[in-house]
């Protein structure tokens, strides 16, 4: 039994029907219906699936229950030479329909299908909390019965990579910006057209793919996706802490914004973020996480009249304009990947997080893109990025990453790393000087 979860988009089906295809597998795909309907399409699989195998004994044409189905499915692999896959596909509609089908399952694993051990289930959805609570969760009937599990995530910048071979570096980190390095997304973009125009066929048209995307994926997700909305609109227009984006978003109480961002925050949308060894809540912050989610909020959201109207000049300036600016937190986000992924490092890590904080001297807030510490926190690499052009580093930047990685509690020795765009041959010769490792852009793919 393989439990299979991620958010809407990810690939996830895509994965399955790749292992199924030379198997033999029953796949069901649930839908938001009533019960009677996704059990007659449970029935039709069943049944299609028996037609393509002639040899196998007929079913009925409709099951009265699931468990009668599920009966009849352990009847088709006795029949069988090699174990039988039974998907599941969005499993939650099927449990949204018929409250009892994870009962049924839990006593048809325990009584039919294990004493047979013929039959690989798979359980497969996209609402991540439905998922983690109502499936792998100890309240689960299905508790402790999955043999593995997968939560598939985005791609990283090095899987856009493979996926768009075609397309300049830099274009690569736009597309992996502002897609989230969701495949689906990923594979609407054209690798013989430009950035420019990509933007504007993925979402500057009333028929765009991504023009509408996020509006929809909250109105599939949530009861009330305005107030989703928003909330994702208030985090967007900067208020990342608790207070600002509970006054921004025009909530009745201060409870019903936490269970709100808890929601967000499950299904990969928002992070919360803290900074390396606090414990003060007060110092927590909001990010919106996902990039197409941050990007459709930063410029798609609040111009659909315009879109819909043929009027984006304007606005397709505007992009090209901020652009570099929105994706410094994209190339943050994969200095960290690069870290994961680095086989010769000074340490290794045990997280890949942020830390920010007062300066006494300076009397001011100060903080650091990347702090990487080792399993005991005595050391640490410490880092900062720059998505700018050669020439706009300067050595003050080198001089202010060593003054704030002594404000970093704990640490005792710092590893300094200068993640850039590119540097030039003077900068690179005062970092050398002064131990800090610069990595380019460049060399994030040449390994």
């Amino acid at each position: 039994m393989a439990i299979i979860y991620g958010r809407r988009r990810v690939g996830k089906t895509s994965l399955i029907r790749e292992f199924i295809k030379d198997k033999p597998a029953i796949y069901s795909q649930g839908i938001q219906t009533i019960a009677e309907q996704n059990l007659k399409l449970f029935s039709n699989d069943i049944s299609n699936f028996i037609k393509e195998n002639s040899n196998l004994t007929p079913s009925p044409e409709n099951f009265a229950n699931y468990r009668d189905a599920f009966t009849y499915i352990q009847t088709i692999a006795d029949q069988l030479s090699q174990k039988l896959i039974l998907v599941l596909d969005e499993y939650p509609y099927f449990a949204q329909s018929e409250p009892a089908i994870s009962s049924e399952l839990q006593y048809v694993i325990d009584h039919i299908f294990k004493p047979s051990s013929n039959i690989m289930l798979i359980l497969c959805g996209s609402s991540m909390s439905f998922m983690e609570k109502q499936v792998l969760g100890i309240k689960s009937p299905l508790y402790g019965r999955r043999t593995a599990q997968f939560k598939i995530k985005p791609f990283t910048i090095f899987d856009t990579k493979k996926l768009l071979p075609s397309v300049s570096n830099e274009d690569l980190l736009a597309y992996y910006g502002i897609t989230g390095g969701v495949p689906q997304y990923l594979t609407g973009i054209d690798q013989h057209l430009n950035l420019q125009d990509n933007i504007k066929e993925l979402f500057l048209y009333p028929d765009s793919p991504l023009f509408n995307e996020p509006s929809a994926l909250l109105e599939q997700e949530f009861n009330k996706p305005e107030i989703y909305f928003a909330i994702l609109t208030a985090i967007a227009n900067g208020k990342s802490k608790f207070n600002d984006i509970f006054t921004a978003s025009h909530l009745k109480n201060n409870s019903s914004l936490v269970r709100y961002l808890n929601e967000l925050i499950e299904i990969g949308i928002v992070q919360s973020k803290m900074p390396l060894y606090s414990t003060s809540n007060k110092q927590k912050i909001y990010q919106i996480n996902d990039g197409l989610f941050r990007f459709w909020f930063n410029f798609i959201a609040t111009e659909q009249s315009a879109i819909n109207s043929g009027r984006t000049i304007g606005l397709e300036k505007r992009i090209l304009e901020q652009l570099p600016d929105f994706l410094g937190s994209s190339f943050e986000k994969i200095s960290k990947e690069w870290i994961w992924q680095a086989p010769d490092l000074p340490i290794e890590p045990r997280a890949v997080t942020n830390w920010w904080g007062p300066n006494p001297i300076k009397k001011r807030q100060e903080e650091v893109d990347i702090v990487a510490p080792n399993y005991d926190n005595t050391e640490a690499i410490i880092g900062e990025c720059k998505w700018r052009s050669q020439a706009n580093l300067n050595t003050r930047m080198i001089d202010l990453l060593q003054e704030r990685a002594l404000l970093i509690p704990k640490i005792k020795r710092a590893y300094l790393y200068f993640f850039v765009k590119e540097a030039n041959p003077s900068f690179l010769k005062y970092t050398n000087k002064h131990q800090v490792t610069v990595i380019q852009y460049k060399d994030f793919f040449e390994r």
